[in-house]
């Protein structure tokens, strides 16, 4: 059963004390949203550097996933590239606020895109398209810049916060056209067949039940599954979405996979993993490393790597 939006609910319904410390952070996020986009940056890195320094459980994470996937860097060499990773989601945590309370104009000049051609091409075919990518630290203003040359429907994640949730939401509805709850499969299929784009971010860990095992920087770990059914199903175009910071801007980029799905789950996971790696090697600090991508172990019962 698909969760319960918040958006069906008045703002009273959150605005009891106990919400009134994330309301004054949310205030506090709206004036910071107004500072130049150099002074967010810098604020960014900032803000990276003391959440790497006091962050004991992140950034025992985020180790844990680059000796992994990085087993020939020196500690040395993983001691700077996480601490570039946490400057990296410090900047993306000020990009964030800027897609909630900014137009988006205001960085559009900031933002090259290439590829209308391979969305045309896509849904010419009248089938719709889903788009596949992974978690980089410019997602929030990467994907609402998406929506400016296609008309996507992105599949999100409720959190856990409500009165989070209610602002997200509504920025989300400024923005896109509809958002899709990532356990309502029907609207999925829905935007599927009225020919829309629905994007997907596969590279994170949703347990056992929802995956099937592949190797990712060569270790088996859970991989989403259902995108290779859901394409087999619908027969609609697959594109991978690639995006990131630049030292000028953002670049967005959308690639249409051949001779996909294999007919193979195992294989089909595996070949979007080794996508998502020729992604993350050109700019490895921009990737989602505090995200704990090799949780559920091959054999049940299997201790953590992230367990201290």
């Amino acid at each position: 059963m698909a969760k319960q939006s918040t958006l069906d609910k008045n703002i009273s319904h959150f605005l009891s004390p106990k919400h009134w410390p994330t309301w004054i952070g949310i205030g506090i996020a709206y004036l910071l949203s107004f500072l130049p986009w150099f002074g967010q940056k810098w604020l960014g890195n900032l803000l990276g550097s003391v959440h790497y320094a006091l962050s004991s459980n992140r950034k025992n994470i985020c180790h844990v996933n680059l000796k992994i996937c990085f087993p020939d860097m020196t500690d040395k060499e993983r001691t700077k590239l996480a601490k570039a990773h946490f400057k990296s989601m410090g900047i993306g945590v000020f990009e964030m606020f800027a897609t909630w309370f900014q137009d988006r104009n205001n960085t559009a000049s900031k933002v090259a895109f290439n590829d209308q051609d391979v969305i045309e091409k896509a849904l010419s075919k009248g089938k719709g398209c889903i788009i596949i990518g992974a978690h980089f630290s410019s997602i929030d203003l990467c994907g609402t810049h998406m929506a400016r040359y296609i008309d996507v429907h992105p599949i999100y994640k409720l959190q856990r916060n409500p009165v989070i949730n209610w602002v997200m939401e509504r920025q989300r509805q400024a923005i896109f056209s509809k958002t899709i709850e990532r356990s309502n499969v029907r609207e999925v299929m829905k935007s599927l067949k009225q020919n829309k784009a629905v994007w997907y971010a596969v590279d994170q860990d949703y347990g056992r039940k929802n995956s099937v095992f592949a190797p990712f920087y060569g270790r088996d770990c859970a991989t989403i599954s259902h995108i290779s059914r859901l394409a087999k199903t619908t027969q609609a175009a697959i594109l991978l979405y690639d995006y990131g910071r630049t030292e000028k801007g953002y670049f967005l980029s959308l690639t249409e996979l051949e001779d996909y799905p294999s007919g193979d789950e195992v294989t089909d996971a595996t070949t979007i993993n080794a996508l998502i790696e020729s992604q993350i090697n050109s700019k490895k600090e921009q990737y989602f490393w505090s995200h704990r991508r090799f949780k559920t172990q091959v054999v049940p019962g299997t201790p953590s790597p992230y367990s201290k």
